[in-house]
């Protein structure tokens, strides 16, 4: 059986520039300048094995710049070390352990690499998960190995890898240079300080290592040696005082993967644990919280609040990973992608710091997942979310189908809503949150949402302004061919630099 990308996640299998792109409707606010930036998996050319899984295939950056009421846009395929030996050899190099047993769900490509003369020192880091801004640059990052790639925020050129990547720790698999630590794909960053609280998992002890990297490229690391046990550690929380990592029992093993039993897991039997870590001191003593709750899983953390001696720890909430496992699914099953596999609502962990425990409650029914907040307030106190909202789908029991932007005052519960699309075949992607002006008020300028027509191969930009995006988009912009899927990204404002030529910092050496 061959495992394919399509629908939605039809490959975007061709690099473009648009040096501007046609306003559908409405126009672009003139005082807005910056990039949204967003990454996903793509084909670069068909795999040995015959299986297109998302881990086997390439990062591509897409950039949109947004300048003087102008909109330009590029997409580029991170030059990764596979990508660069595979464009050399000119075609495909890398076989996997577990695509060589099977070609059904369980076919993940998270298995060892098969080792001969051409890949011996290739890395699985493919930079296919996450884009974010750090250092005056942004950075392609992948999951399970590889430091992130520092790419040019105009250009989308690859510059390679930072310093600080030789100071990541191992990820699911034996390193094969000093570049192939590991970080997961969701770091927070100090709006302040410029910070980058980040970190990277394995599966064999230590579990989890946390890495905070300065601006300056200073790294301090501190592996969590009491961690409980192995888990897929991909976000996290930050709040006014703390780092909080959640042990969920969403587990992951290349050992399991290398035997054709899928490399995911979902040991719902294992109590959910918190660990909090003082964030002005990586070496103080871990809080550890546990908490009797039923099975339930958080993949992608919207924000924290600190109220007296409470944490409020919101993110939309699943009663299971949406990734299949080997107690859901058994050899021969089909793949079943993300939304399509289990739902999520908006959902809250109250942590009481004086009873070190958390209860969990839903705040809305409305399915939901992609959330964002206003950038700038990572680490602080805060009142707006915004997330993607979905109705059910008829594909499958349980899967949902994305197409409503929710903008919500997490302290009240009131909240505007608006249809991004009520076409099946129309795809949202995760927003971005960009400020009115630089200084501007939590939460105050605009909304933009990555929209993937992939029945047309076609694709769009709706922006709306937080005023009322109930109101509708106040525009829209084309892109004028198929919009890759691309589900995480992030905006960077270039308002605090005088060009966007002093953006690109000088390379590490």
């Amino acid at each position: 059986m061959r495992v394919q990308q399509r629908g939605v996640f039809w490959p975007m299998a061709f690099e473009a520039t648009v040096p501007e792109c046609r306003i559908i409707e409405g126009a672009i606010p003139k005082d807005i300048y910056g990039g949204l930036y967003h990454n996903g998996p793509t084909v670069r050319r068909p795999q040995r094995q015959g299986v297109e899984s998302v881990f086997t295939t390439d990062g591509m950056v897409q950039g949109l710049v947004l300048e003087n009421g102008k909109a330009s846009f590029r997409n580029r395929w991170v030059r990764t070390p596979k990508f660069l030996a595979e464009e050399a050899a000119g075609e495909s190099l890398i076989e996997w352990e577990d695509l060589a047993i099977s070609q059904d769900w369980r076919a993940m490509g998270l298995g060892d690499i098969i080792r001969n003369e051409q890949t011996r020192y290739l890395s699985h880091n493919t930079a296919l998960v996450n884009v974010f801004p750090f250092q005056g640059s942004i950075f392609a990052c992948g999951e399970q190995a590889g430091s992130p790639l520092r790419m040019d925020p105009i250009t989308l050129e690859t510059y390679g890898f930072p310093t600080w990547g030789k100071e990541l720790s191992r990820g699911i698999h034996e390193p094969v240079d000093e570049y192939d630590g590991n970080m997961a794909p969701h770091p927070k960053f100090d709006p302040d300080t410029g910070m980058l609280y980040a970190w990277g998992y394995s599966d064999v002890r230590p579990f989890v290592t946390l890495h905070w990297i300065k601006p300056d490229g200073t790294v301090q690391s501190r592996p969590i040696n009491d961690a409980p046990y192995n888990t897929v550690a991909h976000d996290a929380w930050l709040s006014e005082n703390y780092f909080i990592l959640p042990f969920q029992p969403f587990t992951i093993s290349s050992e399991k993967a290398n035997k054709g039993l899928g490399g995911y897991g979902w040991e719902a039997e294992k109590p959910i644990q918190l660990a909090l870590i003082n964030r002005f001191d990586i070496n103080s003593e871990i809080i550890w919280i546990t908490a009797d709750l039923p099975p339930q899983y958080m993949m992608h953390m919207l924000s924290a609040n600190e109220v007296g001696d409470k944490i409020l720890l919101d993110a939309p909430l699943f009663g299971r990973p949406p990734f299949q496992t080997d107690e859901m699914s058994k050899p021969g099953d089909p793949f079943i992608p993300f939304f399509q596999l289990a739902p999520s609502k908006l959902g809250r962990w109250t942590i009481d710091l004086t009873r070190k425990t958390f209860t969990s409650e839903v705040l809305d029914d409305v399915m939901c997942e992609l959330p964002k907040i206003d950038e700038r307030f990572f680490g602080r106190p805060y009142d707006w979310g915004v997330i993607v909202g979905g109705s059910p789908s008829d594909s499958r029991p349980g899967a949902m189908r994305m197409d409503t932007l929710i903008r919500r005052n997490m302290r009240t519960g009131e909240d505007k809503r608006v249809k991004l699309t009520q076409d099946r075949h129309e795809s949202p992607f995760e927003p971005a949150f960009i400020p009115r002006t630089v200084d501007a008020p939590e939460g105050d300028g605009y909304i933009i949402v990555p929209v993937s027509k992939f029945k047309e191969h076609v694709g769009e930009f709706q922006m709306f302004d937080t005023d009322d995006i109930s109101a509708g988009p106040i525009c829209r912009i084309e892109l004028p061919f198929h919009m890759g899927w691309t589900p995480h990204g992030h905006w960077m404002d270039f308002r605090s630099v005088p060009s966007p030529h002093m953006l690109s910092v000088e390379l590490d050496t």
